[in-house]
């Protein structure tokens, strides 16, 4: 039987971001919040939208959280997101990551 557990951190952030593809496009306000929130929780990234994808890394690793490829579709589905919300992208990410951080502290 498959456990996803059993792989490293790098293998298992490649079958989460399987989620988006080069097909992959934003074009409502839920689809951004889907986005966002797939960032924060199934890729555990505390991210900026300002922020170029290609400047994550793993805290456990220091290596970087997505490859080239990756992070070029990352950072073209957030300036999607930008021409969705606009500067509300900024609410929108925020509201998300304040969330998590107080269901980790409590």
């Amino acid at each position: 039987m498959f456990n996803p557990f059993a792989l490293g951190v790098c293998e298992q952030l490649l079958i989460l971001m399987a989620k988006y593809s080069q097909e992959s496009h934003i074009t409502t306000v839920e689809e951004v919040k889907d986005f966002f929130n797939h960032i924060v929780y199934d890729l555990d990234i505390n991210f900026h939208p300002d922020d170029d994808f290609k400047n994550y890394v793993s805290y456990e690793t220091g290596s970087r959280t997505m490859d080239d490829e990756q992070a070029e579709l990352y950072n073209r589905l957030m300036d999607e997101s930008f021409e969705v919300c606009g500067e509300d992208v900024y609410e929108i990410g925020s509201d998300l990551l304040f969330k998590r951080l107080q269901l980790e502290t409590k």
